[in-house]
């Protein structure tokens, strides 16, 4: 990438956490990219976040841009997503997925470089949690008054992107020829207790002791969601075990963190979330109670309608 002659060699989706702080300081400090790094503020980025993203960036001397949707829109977006779905962390997601290839695009960047690893993150299916998936959007919007503002949250990457992405797939995910987006974390040992003191001893980081998502404070409503959706999946357990099984946390410290109280979710926290977006305890307790109703609004690509019928598969737009 740094043979293209291009202003940037490489963007950094940027939320001022662990994992995407580690990926910054590698990008820069150990590929030696010309890094441009973004964030996309949904309006409740933590003071933690914005402190880290400030701090880590004048470290490395890393250029930074903000992408910021309308507030008055993400709020209406949640409420939408709620009512309709019982959730709405995945406005968020597609917002951070349009954004990243608007940025992308506007800055023409040819490599996208992420930090996500499948070996540590939070084990969580369909059922559980929507990513975002562009399908999923138009369906829940489809027919809705503020489809009419949503043309961007709608947008997916560009033809030449998509271009470049499937050549870099073809490659082996070896030999970006344009365009190309990977995950530091496939590539790399995803070890915690090195990202920790890595970005803490260069880039000054630092963060709450429970130090998961807190780059948004209204990730703990997130949190209730789940739990009262699901009550006996607890995210810390999944979390836990998804440790254990990396070599990164024994099965008995596990159990001994378990039994510490767990904090309550912060009332100031409930109440702001619920003035923003217009709605009562009580509503948000009902459409939650509702069941995972997320699965109702998917479209399915035209592969899988392909495959669903040559192979008579079911997916999960079919449940």
């Amino acid at each position: 990438m740094k043979n293209q002659h291009k202003e940037f060699d490489a963007l950094v989706p940027y939320s001022g956490g662990k994992d995407s702080s580690f990926v910054l300081w590698a990008a820069k400090k150990q590929l030696g990219l010309n890094v441009l790094a973004f964030t996309y503020d949904n309006g409740y980025l933590s003071e933690y976040a914005k402190n880290n993203i400030d701090r880590a960036c004048k470290k490395l001397g890393v250029e930074h841009v903000y992408y910021r949707l309308n507030n008055d829109l993400m709020n209406r977006l949640f409420n939408l997503f709620i009512r309709k779905t019982g959730y709405f962390c995945s406005v968020c997601m597609r917002a951070i997925r349009m954004s990243t290839a608007k940025v992308a695009d506007m800055y023409n960047v040819p490599l996208v470089v992420t930090g996500s690893s499948m070996r540590t993150e939070l084990p969580l299916t369909r059922e559980m949690i929507e990513t975002g998936e562009l399908a999923h959007a138009r369906a829940v919007l489809k027919g809705e008054p503020i489809l009419d503002e949503c043309g961007r949250l709608l947008s997916g990457n560009s033809r030449r992107r998509k271009f470049g992405h499937f050549l870099f797939f073809l490659s082996g995910k070896k030999k970006p020829f344009t365009y190309a987006w990977f995950n530091l974390a496939d590539f790399v040992p995803w070890n915690y207790e090195i990202i920790f003191n890595t970005i803490r001893k260069e880039l000054d980081w630092s963060a709450p002791s429970e130090a998961e998502h807190m780059d948004c404070i209204i990730h703990p409503i997130q949190k209730y969601i789940q739990l009262r959706r699901f009550p006996d999946l607890d995210q810390d357990r999944l979390r836990y075990a998804r440790l254990i099984m990396a070599g990164q946390m024994s099965r008995e410290e596990a159990l001994k963190r378990l039994e510490e109280p767990t904090e309550p979710l912060p009332q100031k926290i409930m109440d702001l979330f619920l003035k923003n977006v217009g709605m009562t305890k009580e509503e948000l307790d009902r459409y939650i109670d509702m069941g995972p109703r997320h699965l109702d609004y998917y479209s399915q690509t035209i592969l899988e309608k392909l495959t669903s019928k040559a192979f008579n598969v079911v997916t999960a737009g079919q449940y």
